[in-house]
């Protein structure tokens, strides 16, 4: 099942985050934050952000495309602030929807209201994830290319970095010889840790990371009965009725605010938090892609024919490539040759972007040109009507456009955010000064032609979101009659982008 939708929870009343007002030593802000906002609402960041925006980027950067966050009716904040965030000057990041929790009945009724108020389109999975929780990009990509549904990640508890005395209370996994899921296990006892150790000897808990099949979570949660002290429907009880869970092992730190007990420790962290551009790599096979992912690479833009500027993938490539886990942009180009499609060319397109997509690409990459040289801009609205500007990238078609400065400033109406460009240039590094117009304009920027390297300086400072390469080297191979000549990504190359784009 392919899998868009991040769940967050943010309903909680966050009790302990409002007792925890008195504490001595913390600014006040934090502190009037506490009371009067919800737990993920706290402006924590560096520059005064809430905690929630951090989650929304990094699910954006592990290839969520939609969010349903869940919240009180007390809460005034949160879906004024979270619109806001998301509709930027030239497009959408997202697509986001609330769901109200009318009581709090516990995290299962939560998922509940999430799916039957914002439902998820059929045949696919959903993520959920507290809003108080901030795993890492990696760990969200995990999960929401498992390979399973449904499936939950299952946190080693000693590399979570938490106070013990929390992660006390947290759910422990207990697995079979096989790998599946045999309980989860309330606030385990010292006897039922011991006997949860996996055969490593490790102990794994749930922190509500879960992969589920939206259809078969509500018939669960309709048939879970309320805890016997707390009376709420909790979501590892629903999840502990499935036959037959698999769960996705992980090893990586997270981010928990629970009361302001943990905000110097998590705003320290989110300071010192890396702010790079995401390295995208132009890839044509899955082995293209398994060598990016090895490198490190954020994710891909994966194509067909790489040397004739690349074509449509097919959907098993598609497919094999998403199980590594990067998120996947597939290019979409029916043919080589020109860019300016005829009417049955389009309707091509629409296939192809819809069969890519049900693949599990997270985003398509578009462009297309008039007869006289100019984005075609009616065939690109019809393109947002059906798809949504959020799941859509405008590519080098713009670069190839008579008048670039024109279909520039016109795709700031178009609804589609994300451009993959070099500035009207051959080389991005002559179209400089037309990149640094989409950035100032709003525009989510991954630049390509000619990125390398040496040159990662000159976009990092331009704070583009992305750096588009090839990162491939020639391999001759003696083919009679025909030019056996290979161009495989290589994933030292890779990795030194990725340094470069890091310094």
């Amino acid at each position: 099942m392919n899998c868009n939708r991040l769940i967050v929870l943010a309903a909680g009343r966050a009790r302990r985050m409002k007792a925890s007002a008195d504490l001595p030593g913390l600014p006040e802000a934090w502190k009037a934050d506490a009371l009067e906002r919800p737990k993920p609402m706290v402006r924590i960041g560096p520059h005064q952000e809430p905690f929630l925006e951090f989650l929304l980027l990094r699910a954006e950067r592990a290839g969520f495309t939609e969010i349903t966050l869940v919240i009180s009716p007390e809460d005034e904040v949160t879906e004024t602030w979270v619109r806001q965030w998301n509709e930027t000057p030239v497009g959408p990041r997202l697509r986001v929807g609330i769901a109200v929790q009318w009581e709090p009945k516990g995290t299962a009724d939560a998922v509940r209201e999430a799916l039957l108020q914002d439902p998820v389109n059929a045949g696919e999975a959903a993520v959920t994830c507290n809003g108080d929780n901030l795993p890492t990009v990696h760990a969200l990509r995990r999960i929401r290319t498992a390979g399973f549904t449904p499936s939950f990640l299952a946190f080693d508890r000693d590399a979570l970095g938490l106070p013990a005395e929390r992660v006390a209370g947290f759910s422990v996994a207990h697995l079979a010889a096989d790998g599946r899921l045999r309980g989860l296990i309330e606030k385990p006892d010292a006897r039922a840790l011991e006997d949860a150790r996996d055969a490593d000897g490790v102990v794994r808990v749930s922190m509500n990371l879960f992969r589920l099949d939206p259809a078969g979570m509500l018939i669960e949660i309709d048939a879970l009965e309320p805890h016997p002290e707390r009376g709420e429907l909790e979501l590892p009880a629903a999840f502990d009725r499935f036959f037959e869970v698999r769960p996705v092992l992980e090893a990586s730190p997270v981010l928990d605010l629970t009361s302001l007990a943990d905000a110097a420790e998590v705003a320290e962290a989110l300071a010192s938090e890396q702010r790079r551009p995401e390295v995208e790599v132009c890839a044509s096979t899955p082995m293209d892609v398994e060598q990016a992912a090895q490198g490190r690479a954020d994710r891909v833009e994966l194509c067909a024919h790489w040397e004739c500027g690349g074509l449509t993938p097919p959907s098993a490539d598609i497919r094999r490539s998403v199980a590594t886990g990067l998120p996947v942009h597939a290019l979409i180009r029916p043919r080589a040759g020109h860019f300016a499609y005829s009417p049955e060319e389009w309707a091509w397109i629409e296939d192809q972007i819809h069969d890519a997509f049900q693949a599990g690409a997270t985003r398509a990459v578009i462009g297309g040109l008039t007869p006289e040289g100019r984005l075609d801009f009616a065939a690109l609205e019809r393109l947002v009507a059906r798809f949504g500007g959020h799941r859509l990238v405008v590519h080098r078609a713009l670069d190839a456009s008579v008048d670039w400065a024109a279909d520039a400033e016109r795709l700031r109406y178009l609804g589609i955010r994300r451009v993959l460009s070099s500035g009207g240039a051959a080389r991005a590094v002559d179209g400089w000064a037309h990149i640094a117009t989409l950035v100032r304009a709003g525009f989510d920027v991954t630049v390509g032609s000619g990125v390398s390297p040496e040159n990662a300086a000159t976009w990092t400072g331009l704070n583009v979101a992305a750096l588009h390469a090839s990162c491939r080297h020639p391999e001759p191979h003696e083919t009679r009659h025909f030019d056996g000549t290979t161009h495989p990504v290589e994933r030292w190359m890779v990795k030194a982008l990725v340094r470069a784009a890091s310094k």
